[in-house]
């Protein structure tokens, strides 16, 4: 359930200094990763709060591509559904942050037409890899949202005006979070502006 998850969560404890320490899972140049947060997951004392996560490399790419970032809904009762709302970082190769999404990124994404698709929460990063310095890939979420922010508002605040705006319209789609969930990664080419916009 929800709750055993945060009692979970609240006695977990930082893996690390600094993200230096994650162990990072490479993805592919092309095609899906998936991933487990849950209570074995390091976690790390964000500028938003502690949070579990998960951390990839990202592929080493010469041209445009896409990352989609997709959190399943849990599957449970709906009176125990949950979700982790994930917050995508990437870092460059010293381990600093060059870019963060924020919860009014996500969007929820129902269950596809086909056998075995999931509805789920999903954020599409792209990636130049020749103007920008991306090398790693975190995935955590606001601890706020598991009712323990930090006890004073820090730079780089996950919780925004546009974020907090984003979670009062969620209406139909508003769950509880999870400090724990299952992540897909999908990682595509970026299509040229001609090629995207030809019809068949």
């Amino acid at each position: 359930t929800t709750e055993a998850r945060l009692a979970l969560y609240a006695r977990t404890k930082a893996c690390c200094d600094d993200p230096s320490g994650f162990a990072y899972q490479p993805l592919p140049e092309r095609g899906f990763a998936e991933a487990l947060v849950d209570h074995a997951s390091p976690a790390f004392e964000f500028q938003s709060g502690l949070s579990p996560l998960a951390a990839f490399e990202l592929p080493k790419l010469s041209t445009p591509y896409r990352l989609r970032v997709k959190s399943l809904l849990d599957p449970g009762r709906d009176d125990e559904a949950s979700v982790f709302y994930p917050v995508v970082a990437l870092l460059d190769d010293t381990f600093i942050v060059v870019r963060i999404t924020g919860l009014d990124s996500l969007r929820l994404e129902p269950a596809l037409a086909t056998a075995g698709g999931e509805s789920g929460l999903a954020v599409t990063v792209p990636i130049d890899p020749a103007s920008e310095s991306g090398r790693y890939l975190i995935v955590f979420t606001p601890a706020a949202l598991l009712g323990a922010a930090p006890d004073s508002r820090r730079e780089g605040d996950l919780l925004t005006p546009a974020s907090l705006a984003w979670l009062e319209r969620r209406g139909s789609i508003a769950m509880p979070a999870s400090p724990y969930g299952r992540l897909q990664i999908t990682v595509a080419p970026e299509l040229p502006v001609a090629e995207a916009g030809r019809t068949p």
